[in-house]
């Protein structure tokens, strides 16, 4: 796998940001429940001219709802992030991380150049409860920090691929706050409240981003950034 993300980080790689932002994540279970209720009431209809009397329809139709909601939603979630993408987006190369926003007015265009001192801090958290994301995967999540200007940027990952990426080392486990504060050691400590800082960071306004995409970017960090990787 990393040979095919060593490749496409040579040449110059479009970002996809928040590919499941709000709006997907609301209006996908939406729809997808409408097309269900819509399914449902035409498969009954016929269920109820196919079957015979003493055979509940219900038999038939609710397997299919399942099914239903599980395609449907998967093709309605494809469908809309193609005709409705987040605002936000990144192209990587060799030269340099751009990072537009266009949720404001004007628009923010962020620019890390990898031939000028690049600060990186990075660090890496269990998902403790399931929601879109499984239980027990990681997000991995990298801090980018030029003169004024900084970006973060984070993904999920399955533990192995986690501990198996580059510059594994270098991320920092975030420990939970409880434990922070009863925590003697005053290095370890304030090394945990900067990175609870950044963490707020990264729940307020972080930039999601495909695994791949995570993957290239350590590979140029590894390739541009003294001391990485």
């Amino acid at each position: 796998m990393m040979d095919r993300v060593e490749q496409a980080a040579v040449a110059e790689r479009h970002i996809v940001i928040d590919a499941e932002h709000f709006p997907v994540r609301f209006w996908g279970p939406v729809l997808a429940l409408g097309v269900v209720v819509l399914a449902h009431i035409v498969g009954m209809a016929l269920a109820k001219r196919a079957l015979e009397p003493s055979v509940s329809p219900l038999c038939v139709v609710l397997p299919a709802d399942v099914l239903v909601f599980i395609a449907g939603g998967a093709l309605i979630e494809h469908l809309l992030r193609r005709v409705w993408p987040s605002r936000r987006s990144a192209t990587l190369s060799q030269e340099a991380l751009v990072i537009t926003d266009a949720r404001r007015s004007p628009v923010r265009v962020t620019r890390i150049e990898w031939d000028r001192t690049v600060n990186v801090k990075a660090w890496r958290f269990p998902v403790r409860r399931r929601t879109r994301v499984p239980k027990g995967w990681y997000c991995m999540a990298l801090h980018l920090l030029q003169d004024e200007e900084e970006a973060i940027f984070y993904t999920f990952m399955p533990p192995q691929e986690a501990e198996n990426t580059i510059g594994y080392r270098y991320f920092i486990r975030l420990r939970p706050r409880r434990e922070t504060q009863s925590n003697t050691d005053l290095s370890a400590v304030a090394e945990q409240r900067r990175l609870l800082k950044l963490e707020d960071q990264r729940w307020n306004d972080g930039a999601e981003i495909a695994r791949e995409d995570f993957h290239a970017l350590l590979h140029v960090l590894r390739q541009r950034v003294p001391d990485w990787g």
